[in-house]
């Protein structure tokens, strides 16, 4: 584990201002959170990889210190990360990605496979059609509904409220540290973060399930790298089955299960979760299944 702090850096992208968070040398790996997620949530898993490793988690445009982009397509914002890592000169990554995050990454391996080495999926959305209820509904909301909700950020408590309602995606919230709940809670109180997190939800899903035209399990076996699936066997948000059957798609894929996790796997079992990702990160090309 790295003893140096984690920084805070910014870095123009597109025209866009990009807050992003870097720790370690080393090979670089790309941590991208999900929707309504702090790129802070890595904090802990940077914290292990930095010993070995460049550990870059950017803030996605709209959820907090990064600016929006016109649209929140998986393409897009995919070709948005694609930008960052060439800001930065990094010509090569082992991208990780979570839930909606990990659709991105998955992206950005298909349309720029030249960036990424190997790629890590954590309770991926885009994996099937199938999908929580209560992100079906949040797929339909109208947009004047949803603009609603966004000026809520205003109300007293409403941070405190929107961060608790993580507990339903968690299945051992105690495991959190406290600073990823106050990460959480200043994001909720983020007006835009609020915004863009439910254009993803209205982008990504309406009342029949996942929108087909993000599922990347159709592409899968296009990417042709190392893939590690890792997902938390009481997801309630996206079903281990897809899980399952993706690996079968992947040419070079394999899946870790991790027990007793809800859909935010990485935090409800941070060792768990280390013990899979950490070898496949830092070991050789040659030596990954």
């Amino acid at each position: 584990m790295s003893p140096e702090p984690i920084a805070a850096r910014r870095v123009l992208v597109d025209g866009v201002s990009t807050l992003y968070y870097e720790h370690g040398a080393g090979t670089p790996v790309l941590l991208v959170p999900g929707v309504a997620s702090s790129a802070r949530d890595w904090f802990p898993v940077m914290r292990e990889l930095g010993d070995t490793c460049r550990v870059l988690a950017p803030a996605l445009p709209g959820l907090g210190g990064t600016g929006p982009l016109p649209g929140v397509e998986p393409p897009r914002v995919a070709s948005f990360l694609a930008g960052f890592l060439k800001a930065l000169g990094v010509d090569g990554v082992t991208a990780v990605g979570h839930s909606y995050g990990g659709l991105l990454v998955a992206e950005l391996a298909l349309s720029h496979p030249e960036l990424v080495d190997r790629l890590v999926l954590v309770d991926a959305s885009g994996l099937g059609r199938a999908a929580h209820p209560a992100a079906l509904a949040l797929g339909v909301l109208p947009a004047r509904a949803a603009d609603l909700v966004s000026w809520l950020t205003a109300v007293p408590g409403f941070e405190a409220a929107m961060a608790l309602s993580s507990l339903l995606l968690l299945r051992q919230p105690w495991r959190v540290p406290p600073q990823t709940w106050l990460a959480q809670a200043r994001l909720s109180g983020s007006r835009q973060a609020v915004r863009t997190s439910l254009e993803v939800f209205r982008e990504g899903a309406n009342l029949t399930g996942q929108r087909p035209g993000i599922l990347v399990v159709d592409r899968l076996a296009d990417i042709r790298v190392p893939t590690l699936v890792v997902w938390g066997a009481t997801d309630c948000l996206f079903p281990l089955w897809q899980a399952r059957s993706a690996v079968r798609e992947l040419p070079n894929g394999r899946l870790v299960v991790l027990m007793g996790a809800g859909h935010v796997a990485h935090l409800d079992r941070h060792t768990d979760f280390m013990d899979a990702v950490g070898p496949f990160v830092r070991d050789r090309l040659d030596r990954v299944p």
